[in-house]
Protein backbone atom coordinates (compact mmCIF):
# COMPACT_ATOMS: atom_id res chain seq x y z
CA UNK A 1 0.00 0.00 0.00
CA UNK A 2 1.45 3.45 -1.06
CA UNK A 3 1.75 5.57 2.16
CA UNK A 4 3.86 8.43 0.90
CA UNK A 5 1.83 10.85 -0.43
CA UNK A 6 -0.48 10.36 2.65
CA UNK A 7 1.83 10.54 5.21
CA UNK A 8 3.73 13.84 3.72
CA UNK A 9 0.08 15.32 3.06
CA UNK A 10 -0.87 14.82 6.54
CA UNK A 11 2.14 16.31 7.99
CA UNK A 12 2.14 19.29 5.95
CA UNK A 13 -1.62 19.47 7.23
CA UNK A 14 -1.10 19.22 10.84
CA UNK A 15 1.84 21.39 10.57
CA UNK A 16 -0.71 24.40 8.76
CA UNK A 17 -4.35 23.83 10.11
CA UNK A 18 -3.65 21.56 13.41
CA UNK A 19 -6.17 17.96 13.37
CA UNK A 20 -8.61 19.71 10.71
CA UNK A 21 -5.78 20.50 8.44
CA UNK A 22 -4.03 16.69 8.50
CA UNK A 23 -7.44 15.28 7.43
CA UNK A 24 -7.62 17.58 4.50
CA UNK A 25 -3.17 17.19 4.33
CA UNK A 26 -4.26 13.06 4.45
CA UNK A 27 -7.18 13.56 1.37
CA UNK A 28 -4.62 15.20 -0.45
CA UNK A 29 -2.22 12.52 -0.41
CA UNK A 30 -4.13 9.70 -0.96
CA UNK A 31 -5.08 11.59 -4.15
CA UNK A 32 -1.71 11.83 -4.76
CA UNK A 33 -1.17 7.99 -3.75
CA UNK A 34 -3.85 7.21 -5.88
CA UNK A 35 -2.92 9.20 -9.23
CA UNK A 36 -5.45 11.91 -9.27
CA UNK A 37 -3.47 14.60 -9.15
CA UNK A 38 0.50 14.74 -9.70
CA UNK A 39 3.11 17.65 -8.27
CA UNK A 40 5.66 18.82 -10.50
CA UNK A 41 8.54 21.25 -9.14
CA UNK A 42 7.86 24.07 -12.09
CA UNK A 43 3.82 23.35 -12.31
CA UNK A 44 2.77 22.72 -9.16
CA UNK A 45 -0.20 20.60 -8.29
CA UNK A 46 -2.12 19.56 -10.95
CA UNK A 47 -4.98 17.36 -12.23
CA UNK A 48 -3.96 13.67 -14.49
CA UNK A 49 -4.86 14.70 -18.24
CA UNK A 50 -6.86 11.41 -18.91
CA UNK A 51 -5.07 11.17 -22.51
CA UNK A 52 -1.87 11.40 -20.97
CA UNK A 53 -2.04 9.32 -18.03
CA UNK A 54 -2.96 6.49 -21.22
CA UNK A 55 0.24 7.39 -23.36
CA UNK A 56 2.22 7.45 -19.83
CA UNK A 57 0.84 3.29 -19.06
CA UNK A 58 1.23 2.71 -22.69
CA UNK A 59 4.89 3.39 -22.55
CA UNK A 60 5.67 2.07 -19.41
CA UNK A 61 4.59 -1.32 -20.86
CA UNK A 62 6.16 -0.36 -24.25
CA UNK A 63 9.59 0.31 -22.64
CA UNK A 64 8.69 -3.42 -20.19
CA UNK A 65 8.08 -5.27 -23.01
CA UNK A 66 10.93 -3.65 -24.99
CA UNK A 67 12.98 -5.47 -21.86
CA UNK A 68 11.38 -8.57 -21.34
CA UNK A 69 13.65 -10.98 -24.04
CA UNK A 70 17.19 -8.92 -22.14
CA UNK A 71 17.82 -7.05 -24.45
CA UNK A 72 16.28 -3.50 -26.05
CA UNK A 73 16.91 -3.29 -29.67
CA UNK A 74 17.67 -0.49 -32.15
CA UNK A 75 14.54 -1.45 -34.12
CA UNK A 76 12.23 -1.24 -30.53
CA UNK A 77 13.17 2.65 -29.97
CA UNK A 78 12.50 3.33 -33.61
CA UNK A 79 9.26 2.13 -33.02
CA UNK A 80 8.39 3.82 -29.91
CA UNK A 81 9.57 7.12 -31.58
CA UNK A 82 6.72 6.38 -34.83
CA UNK A 83 4.37 6.03 -31.94
CA UNK A 84 5.12 8.79 -30.56
CA UNK A 85 4.79 11.05 -33.96
CA UNK A 86 1.85 9.16 -35.01
CA UNK A 87 0.08 10.02 -31.86
CA UNK A 88 1.32 13.58 -32.54
CA UNK A 89 2.74 14.43 -29.54
CA UNK A 90 3.95 17.53 -28.29
CA UNK A 91 7.47 18.75 -26.56
CA UNK A 92 5.69 17.84 -22.77
CA UNK A 93 3.83 14.50 -24.30
CA UNK A 94 7.35 13.06 -25.80
CA UNK A 95 8.93 13.63 -22.52
CA UNK A 96 6.03 12.05 -20.70
CA UNK A 97 6.00 8.92 -22.79
CA UNK A 98 10.27 8.91 -22.97
CA UNK A 99 10.13 9.13 -19.45
CA UNK A 100 7.69 6.32 -18.21
CA UNK A 101 9.64 3.67 -21.77
CA UNK A 102 12.50 4.60 -19.62
CA UNK A 103 11.17 3.49 -16.07
CA UNK A 104 9.20 0.09 -17.49
CA UNK A 105 12.82 -0.20 -19.14
CA UNK A 106 15.03 0.06 -16.55
CA UNK A 107 12.80 -0.70 -13.10
CA UNK A 108 10.90 -3.56 -12.24
CA UNK A 109 7.22 -2.87 -11.97
CA UNK A 110 4.29 -4.62 -9.75
CA UNK A 111 1.33 -4.60 -12.18
CA UNK A 112 -1.25 -4.86 -9.79
CA UNK A 113 0.08 -1.54 -8.51
CA UNK A 114 0.47 0.59 -11.66
CA UNK A 115 -2.63 -1.17 -13.24
CA UNK A 116 -4.51 -0.49 -10.06
CA UNK A 117 -2.71 3.63 -10.38
CA UNK A 118 -4.14 3.24 -13.83
CA UNK A 119 -7.41 2.59 -13.09
CA UNK A 120 -8.03 5.62 -10.49
CA UNK A 121 -6.73 7.75 -13.29
CA UNK A 122 -8.97 6.65 -16.20
CA UNK A 123 -12.47 4.57 -17.27
CA UNK A 124 -10.60 2.11 -19.86
CA UNK A 125 -13.33 -0.09 -21.31
CA UNK A 126 -13.39 -3.33 -22.82
CA UNK A 127 -12.05 -2.39 -26.48
CA UNK A 128 -10.13 -0.33 -25.13
CA UNK A 129 -8.34 -2.54 -23.53
CA UNK A 130 -8.21 -4.88 -26.12
CA UNK A 131 -6.53 -2.08 -28.98
CA UNK A 132 -3.91 -1.68 -26.12
CA UNK A 133 -2.66 -5.39 -25.80
CA UNK A 134 -3.03 -5.53 -29.83
CA UNK A 135 -0.68 -2.86 -29.69
CA UNK A 136 1.78 -4.34 -27.12
CA UNK A 137 1.48 -7.65 -29.31
CA UNK A 138 2.05 -5.93 -32.36
CA UNK A 139 4.86 -3.83 -30.38
CA UNK A 140 6.39 -7.43 -29.62
CA UNK A 141 6.52 -8.89 -32.88
CA UNK A 142 8.50 -5.89 -34.48
CA UNK A 143 11.39 -8.29 -33.63
CA UNK A 144 10.12 -11.35 -35.08
CA UNK A 145 7.45 -13.67 -33.53
CA UNK A 146 6.47 -12.81 -29.79
CA UNK A 147 8.82 -14.54 -27.36
CA UNK A 148 7.75 -16.44 -24.20
CA UNK A 149 8.91 -13.47 -21.96
CA UNK A 150 7.21 -10.78 -23.68
CA UNK A 151 4.10 -12.79 -24.22
CA UNK A 152 3.90 -13.53 -20.03
CA UNK A 153 4.35 -10.14 -20.05
CA UNK A 154 1.04 -9.25 -21.62
CA UNK A 155 -0.66 -12.06 -20.27
CA UNK A 156 -0.04 -10.92 -16.50
CA UNK A 157 -1.05 -7.31 -17.45
CA UNK A 158 -4.17 -8.53 -19.25
CA UNK A 159 -4.58 -10.50 -15.67
CA UNK A 160 -4.23 -8.06 -13.43
CA UNK A 161 -7.23 -6.17 -15.57
CA UNK A 162 -9.41 -9.25 -15.17
CA UNK A 163 -8.90 -11.00 -18.16
CA UNK A 164 -8.54 -14.92 -18.37
CA UNK A 165 -5.20 -16.37 -20.22
CA UNK A 166 -7.47 -17.53 -23.13
CA UNK A 167 -9.23 -13.97 -23.44
CA UNK A 168 -5.75 -12.43 -23.58
CA UNK A 169 -4.88 -15.07 -26.16
CA UNK A 170 -7.49 -14.06 -28.45
CA UNK A 171 -6.73 -10.29 -28.23
CA UNK A 172 -3.04 -10.94 -29.24
CA UNK A 173 -3.44 -13.65 -31.71
CA UNK A 174 -1.52 -12.85 -34.43
CA UNK A 175 -4.05 -12.36 -37.62
CA UNK A 176 -1.59 -12.41 -40.50
CA UNK A 177 -1.98 -14.03 -43.51
CA UNK A 178 -0.05 -17.16 -43.51
CA UNK A 179 1.11 -16.57 -47.31
CA UNK A 180 2.92 -13.97 -45.59
CA UNK A 181 5.27 -16.47 -43.57
CA UNK A 182 8.44 -17.96 -45.12
CA UNK A 183 8.09 -20.85 -46.44
CA UNK A 184 8.98 -24.32 -44.39
CA UNK A 185 11.80 -25.15 -47.25
CA UNK A 186 13.59 -21.99 -46.57
CA UNK A 187 12.82 -21.97 -42.91
CA UNK A 188 14.82 -25.43 -42.78
CA UNK A 189 17.45 -23.95 -45.44
CA UNK A 190 18.02 -21.05 -43.07
CA UNK A 191 18.38 -22.92 -40.53
CA UNK A 192 20.62 -25.20 -42.14
CA UNK A 193 18.59 -28.29 -41.08
CA UNK A 194 16.84 -31.25 -43.51
CA UNK A 195 13.03 -31.57 -42.89
CA UNK A 196 13.44 -34.87 -41.31
CA UNK A 197 15.46 -33.01 -38.51
CA UNK A 198 14.64 -34.37 -35.50
CA UNK A 199 12.54 -31.40 -32.49
CA UNK A 200 15.96 -31.87 -30.67
CA UNK A 201 18.31 -30.86 -33.57
CA UNK A 202 16.17 -28.19 -34.70
CA UNK A 203 16.40 -26.20 -31.12
CA UNK A 204 19.86 -27.25 -30.67
CA UNK A 205 20.90 -25.76 -34.60
CA UNK A 206 18.45 -22.55 -33.39
CA UNK A 207 20.08 -21.78 -29.70
CA UNK A 208 23.27 -21.63 -31.98
CA UNK A 209 22.93 -20.10 -34.59
CA UNK A 210 21.03 -17.53 -32.24
CA UNK A 211 24.31 -17.11 -30.32
CA UNK A 212 26.22 -16.82 -33.05
CA UNK A 213 24.22 -13.85 -34.46
CA UNK A 214 23.13 -12.31 -31.44
CA UNK A 215 23.98 -8.51 -31.97
CA UNK A 216 25.01 -8.73 -28.04
CA UNK A 217 27.76 -10.86 -28.70
CA UNK A 218 29.02 -8.57 -31.73
CA UNK A 219 28.78 -5.40 -29.51
CA UNK A 220 31.20 -7.11 -27.34
CA UNK A 221 33.15 -7.63 -30.06
CA UNK A 222 33.31 -4.35 -30.85
CA UNK A 223 31.22 -4.56 -33.76
CA UNK A 224 29.67 -1.23 -35.94
CA UNK A 225 26.28 0.28 -36.29
CA UNK A 226 25.77 -1.27 -39.40
CA UNK A 227 26.98 -4.68 -38.76
CA UNK A 228 24.44 -4.99 -35.85
CA UNK A 229 21.65 -3.96 -37.64
CA UNK A 230 22.25 -6.94 -40.17
CA UNK A 231 23.21 -9.15 -36.71
CA UNK A 232 19.50 -7.73 -35.80
CA UNK A 233 17.42 -8.59 -39.03
CA UNK A 234 19.64 -11.95 -38.87
CA UNK A 235 18.13 -12.33 -35.49
CA UNK A 236 14.50 -11.97 -36.38
CA UNK A 237 14.78 -14.29 -39.38
CA UNK A 238 16.19 -17.37 -37.51
CA UNK A 239 13.20 -16.44 -34.29
CA UNK A 240 11.10 -16.76 -37.64
CA UNK A 241 11.63 -19.80 -39.29
CA UNK A 242 11.71 -21.50 -35.70
CA UNK A 243 8.50 -20.42 -35.29
CA UNK A 244 7.42 -21.58 -38.56
CA UNK A 245 8.82 -25.00 -38.37
CA UNK A 246 7.24 -25.20 -34.78
CA UNK A 247 3.97 -23.92 -35.87
CA UNK A 248 4.17 -26.40 -39.08
CA UNK A 249 5.04 -29.44 -36.70
CA UNK A 250 2.00 -28.59 -34.03
CA UNK A 251 4.03 -27.18 -30.95
CA UNK A 252 4.96 -23.92 -29.26
CA UNK A 253 7.69 -22.31 -28.74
Amino acid sequence: MNLIGKLIGAGLGFAAGGAIGAVGGLALGHALDAGWLRWRAHEGLTGIDPRMARIEFLFLWLGHLAKADGRVSEGEVEAAERLMRRLGLDQSGRELAVAAFQRGRNQPLDVQVEVKRFRGQVEIPGDELSDMLRSLADFARKDGPMTPAERGVIERLGAAFGLSREAVTDRIADRSNDATLPSLDNCYRLLGLKANASDEELTRAWRRLLTQHHPDKLQGQGADAAALKAAEKRTRELRAAYQRILTARGKSG
